[in-house]
């Protein structure tokens, strides 16, 4: 496609390619030979002409960054078929969403006939290397995930033109995720790893670390399906697109479709290790592989940093309802020890802190309102200074998901906590905000709504102790452990305050693996 393309061309947009095809000038050969009685202008024709002979030249030397910078962002799609060869079909697991505060777990490069696998702490930094053998890169939503990931693991990495099949597929009518989209185009994958998903590829790593190693053979092989799927989603994607645009110019004679060619994947990734230069001993039916390294914070190395009184006292940490109709989550945390429990009303959550006397309260709730508002009314005229505090807009930059705290359905919530907060201050209590979704993605925990008992697993490898661990436990209760363990962060000073002074400020763990 490539070859019969004029739209790269300055001054040549679809009108003129579509004019130029029309006239049976079909590539670049013909319209060298044929370009005489083609109506266009002498001095456009000889622009054309031109730019016909640099193209070659580009293509000859294999240079796609002529190209990359020459065609329409929507049409770069056009230069698969001449660059198939060097293709790397890139696909990434990490501990979560955040590039600033998770971690890269793997990396998995197909090329059309090998798998590479690079795994944290082991082989990871050969990516950089390996990487630059290619020339384009393929992946499925990268330009919002593994490629902001990929920089910031890697600061000097290099950006390859890059073709994200997201964005490509969409506007072929393929919405969704990538495993949705293999649905709608008739891929399917091995049954021993069809039901994962991101999220289980999170859980799946949190596992290896703990010493699972069959985890990790099943996170490589669903990585590998990605990258392998990649390829057939191109292929089908480009011929589609082909098609597509062709037909709409009568022009289906110039159709080349790509021969599909699909891989089975292995049922156990093992032998495609061995295959893909991945420094991994094999013994045992084993993978013996350096287990990641365990985050440097621990509870034991906060309560180093704390002084006696303070260890004695506590914190409490509350993970508030929006209403006293739900329990909030209630625990203090003295020590390495957690004791949780659930609470309506606020009389109940204001006894219940007044009688543990802590040193400090953590809530995870709003506890301000954006500089400007005077009230949480949408009526009021204060609307137009936004929803949004300085914090929630810095989390969302890194990554983190957050609600704005004046979104109508938070609302309720940030006008309790407000509140709240005002009681235990009149009380002569310090109060800080937590988020504990933060916090947990910062300190490598899983979190609720991935699964509540690696959440709780997660807790426990920190160094909690409590009777939490034998409950049944509400997702409720463990995000007010988080809570709390946030408190003893600041108390530690160590901590990051997010926001501003006419805010106030969102109080998180300071980061080990993120800026």
């Amino acid at each position: 496609m490539l070859r019969n393309s004029f739209i790269h061309i300055p001054g040549v947009g679809p009108k003129t390619e579509k004019y130029i095809w029309n006239r049976g000038i079909f590539s670049w050969k013909d319209f060298l030979s044929k370009s005489k009685n083609l109506g266009l202008s002498t001095e456009k024709t000889e622009q054309i002409k031109k730019y016909l002979a640099l193209s070659t030249d580009n293509l000859t030397k294999e240079n796609i960054l002529f190209f990359r910078d020459s065609l329409p962002k929507s049409e770069f799609w056009r230069v698969y078929p001449e660059f198939k060869d060097k293709v790397a079909f890139l696909d990434i697991e990490t501990t979560g969403l955040s590039p600033y505060y998770n971690e890269i777990t793997l990396i998995g490069i197909f090329d059309g006939k090998n798998i590479k696998t690079y795994i944290a702490d082991n082989n990871l930094k050969s990516f950089t290397k390996d990487i630059n053998k290619y020339s384009l890169i393929v992946t499925y939503n990268g330009a919002l995930f593994d490629l902001p990931f990929i920089k910031a693991k890697f600061p000097n990495f290099n950006h390859h033109p890059h073709i994200d099949l997201r964005f490509f597929l969409k506007r072929l009518g393929f919405s969704g995720g990538l495993k949705m989209v293999e649905k709608q185009l008739g891929i399917e994958r091995p049954r021993d790893i069809r039901d994962i998903d991101g999220f289980g590829a999170t859980i799946l790593w949190h596992r290896y670390t703990r010493g699972d190693i069959h985890s990790l053979k099943l996170l490589i092989e669903y990585n590998m399906a990605d990258i392998v799927n990649l390829k057939v989603l191109m292929e089908k994607g480009y011929n589609l697109m082909q098609k597509r645009l062709l037909s709409e110019y009568k022009l289906n004679n110039l159709l080349r479709p790509i021969s599909l060619k699909y891989y089975n994947m292995p049922k156990v990734a093992v032998s495609k290790l061995e295959k893909s230069k991945v420094k991994l001993e094999i013994q045992n039916n084993k993978l013996l592989l350096n287990l990641p390294k365990k985050p440097k914070y621990h509870i034991a190395f906060l309560l180093r940093k704390l002084n006696k009184n303070e260890k004695l006292s506590g914190v409490v940490g509350i993970d508030l309802s929006g209403s006293e109709e739900k329990a909030s989550g209630w625990a203090l945390l003295k020590g390495d020890h957690a004791e949780a429990k659930l609470i309506k009303s606020d009389e109940e959550i204001i006894k219940a802190t007044i009688e543990a006397k802590p040193k400090i309260i953590s809530i995870d709730s709003p506890l301000s309102i954006p500089e400007g508002r005077c009230c949480l009314k949408d009526s009021c005229k204060c609307r137009k200074f936004g929803i949004m505090r300085a914090c929630e807009r810095m989390l969302r930059r890194r990554g983190v998901p957050v609600y704005p705290c004046l979104i109508f359905s938070m609302q309720k919530l940030t006008k309790r906590g407000m509140e709240l907060s005002d009681t235990f201050k009149n009380l002569g209590f310090k109060v800080i905000e937590s988020y504990p979704g933060a916090a947990q993605d910062i300190l490598g925990i899983i979190r609720k709504r991935i699964d509540i008992e690696e959440l709780k697993q997660g807790l426990v490898d920190f160094g909690i102790k409590g009777g939490f661990i034998n409950e049944q436990n509400n997702h409720d209760k463990l995000d007010a452990i988080t809570s709390a363990l946030v408190g003893y962060f600041y108390l530690a000073d160590t901590y990051e305050a997010i926001g501003n002074k006419a805010e106030g400020y969102l109080i998180v763990p300071k980061s080990f693996g993120g800026k």
